[in-house]
């Protein structure tokens, strides 16, 4: 008998509630039979981003609660302003007296313009909660390879009911008679994205999935491209050919809705978000349609003879797998989200690390959309021997801030650091309050160092919030080579805090907030990004984190990312590979220890230093602790450099 999670991946598989997204014989969203799967098909007609008509004063008074939140916490503002000579609070106040005249629709997408015009994808303007969870999908995906001036692009997956010649690898050359990389450039004008590498990154992705409730849906019913054939070396070859596909909606339903909403919960990590929340929905839309079994609550167990990975219990946000090189063993680590509470994240990460193999850890975090700020900077400290230095963070300096950080409830609780210098800001006419960490430093040092070998990161331009806070924690903390997939991180530079947020904080004080009309909403960055150690001060907004360029290839997209991980492990092999593993002997109080190119041991317990041991490869070393000792700590050096680090906790 099937087991719950393999009934939720089949019925995933067959039928995941998507229908053609435009039906010709009524406006509203439509009921339509269930499908083969059992799952319903629904069908979105339109008026999409207003199933129901807003009255004069739900306009105006939806246009004026977004205009207080943007002019009085939107901490990007003065950059935005003078980096895209664009001033979004004049524009609301135009489209307010142009609201009467505008259609539904032509209302919420010029809102939705408005905020996109930021280039900035924490600030975004949420539809109706009739389109949560709700995506515009093609039934196919395609990808790029090459640099920005001599790119290609292919077709990397495809669902059933197309041409049969419409298959992964075939290089797409036509959308609707516009060639590719034109059609690409312009859609990018329509997206956001701080420089062009990370808006080209944006519009590759929406070009065939779309999540609704945070833009607009496609113009176009369906889609003609026109694609070639390739030859064993993956040239386009033969007459040009063409598919036609129609947009259809996904709708993860209630299970995939639940983890989702998981990522936002009513506790003090809600308030310390880092996160790209349109990415984030077609991120698990994607899963359904092509990858419906990173749905079960764990992955299956490969068996001995074939174990080429450790199974995770987070399978929507971490997964391992181990390479086998001539020089031994390589692991990698894909870092889908930082989506699950710290907590259980942690938790599984301290699990995962130990199992795999020590001799190199390739962490790949490409497209990854963020998440909670804490998870991913307090997971650094697992991967180097030195202490983690978090990023900072700023609010801007305005009289709502100052309120806000006054205001008994959410607000002042969670801007209690950040008061004193604010108040300060707003009286010197200063932009921003102090720089401060949202993540408490010595919580970014609490658990040590636990993978030993070398490291290194993986990143792309669609590499955004928390994932950018992680690779520019990386990177500032020098914990090993860094290759970027363009030129640069997505550059997603802030905290994200919700509507609802604020209008809790404020709620019974003189700047109180309304109730948005049929559950519209908005999301925005609240407190500002700079990094820390060499790179102090340093903004990540616009710019983002890079690293070593990389190109993707033909064998990166169809081949499990052959070329990218050969490449990481050439630069993985370059770096100085120690060792240093233990073993708890508890009945005799002792600690073996055992090191690999390490030429200074020290040790200290409980804080107080026991000496320095000057330790031998494959030689084990006996290191006895005294009865009520709590914690040792173990520091390994190499020419004086520290290599590693174990902070054992001897009361677990």
């Amino acid at each position: 008998m099937a087991s719950a999670a393999s009934k939720r991946i089949a019925d995933a598989q067959r039928g995941i509630a998507y229908a053609d997204c435009y039906a010709a014989s009524t406006r509203r969203r439509a009921r339509t039979p269930r499908s083969r799967g059992g799952a319903a098909a629904e069908v979105l007609s339109g008026p999409f981003l207003a199933p129901g008509s807003l009255t004069r004063t739900e306009r105006r008074r939806t246009i004026d609660a977004i205009l207080r939140v943007i002019e009085g916490v939107y901490t990007h503002l003065p950059g935005k302003r003078a980096r895209y000579a664009f001033d979004p609070v004049q524009r609301l106040r135009i489209l307010r007296g142009q609201a009467e005249t505008l259609s539904d629709d032509a209302f919420h997408i010029d809102l939705a313009d408005i905020l996109t015009r930021l280039r900035d994808a924490h600030t975004r303007y949420v539809g109706p909660a009739s389109l949560e969870d709700v995506s515009a999908v093609l039934p196919f995906f395609v990808e790029m390879i090459g640099s920005a001036d001599n790119a290609r692009y292919l077709v990397t997956q495809v669902t059933s009911g197309l041409a049969r010649s419409f298959k992964p690898g075939v290089v797409v050359a036509y959308w609707n008679g516009v060639p590719i990389d034109l059609a690409v450039q312009r859609w990018s004008e329509h997206e956001v994205g701080g420089r062009p590498d990370s808006q080209r990154a944006a519009a590759v992705l929406s070009l065939t999935m779309r999540s609704l409730q945070y833009g607009a849906p496609p113009d176009e019913h369906w889609v003609i491209v026109g694609y070639f054939e390739v030859d064993g070396a993956g040239e386009p070859t033969g007459p040009l050919l063409e598919v036609r596909a129609p947009w259809r909606i996904v709708i993860p339903k209630k299970a995939a809705q639940r983890a989702a909403k998981a990522v936002k919960r009513a506790s003090a990590q809600a308030l310390r978000l880092s996160v790209n929340p349109a990415a984030e929905a077609v991120r698990r839309a994607k899963m359904l349609m092509f990858a419906p079994a990173s749905l079960a609550a764990t992955m299956p167990t490969p068996s001995a003879r074939t174990r080429s990975s450790v199974a995770s219990q987070l399978p929507q946000t971490l997964r391992t797998k181990v390479l086998s090189t001539a020089e031994g063993p390589v692991a990698v680590l894909r870092i889908w989200a930082f989506d699950s509470e710290p907590e259980p994240y942690l938790a599984e990460l301290q699990r995962l690390l130990p199992l795999l193999p020590q001799d190199g850890l390739i962490i790949d975090v490409r497209g990854n959309p963020g998440g909670y700020i804490e998870a991913a900077e307090r997971s650094l400290q697992f991967f180097t021997p030195g202490p983690i230095v978090p990023t900072r963070f700023s609010v801007l300096a305005t009289s709502l801030t100052r309120m806000l950080a006054e205001t008994p409830g959410l607000g002042r609780n969670e801007l209690a650091p950040w008061r004193e210098s604010l108040e300060a800001s707003v009286r010197n006419g200063e932009l921003y309050s102090r720089p401060l960490p949202i993540t408490r430093p010595e919580d970014c040092n609490d658990i040590g160092q636990l993978y030993g070998g070398p490291v290194l990161l993986i990143a792309d331009a669609s590499t955004y919030s928390s994932g950018d806070l992680f690779s520019a924690g990386f990177v500032d903390n020098a914990i090993g080579p860094f290759v970027c997939v363009g030129e640069a991180t997505g550059a997603g530079g802030a905290n994200v805090w919700d509507y609802a947020d604020l209008r809790a904080a404020l709620a019974g004080t003189a700047e109180a907030l309304p109730l948005l009309p049929d559950g519209i909403g908005l999301t925005l960055s609240f407190r500002r990004a700079t990094r820390g150690g060499p790179s102090e001060g340093l903004p990540i907004e616009d710019v983002g984190v890079a690293g070593m360029p990389y190109a993707m290839t033909r064998a990166d997209l169809l081949d499990g990312n052959r070329d990218l991980l050969a490449h990481a492990i050439a630069l993985l092999r370059q770096q100085t590979l120690t060792r240093l593993a233990f073993e708890r002997r508890d009945a005799q109080r002792t600690l073996r220890i055992d090191t690999r190119g390490i030429d200074r041991l020290d040790a200290a317990i409980d804080g107080n230093a026991v000496g320095s041991i000057r330790p031998r490869d494959d030689q084990p070393v006996d290191l006895p602790w005294p009865q009520g000792a709590r914690r040792i700590e173990l520091r390994g050096s190499r020419r004086g450099a520290l290599m590693q680090r174990r902070l054992i906790d001897l009361t677990a």
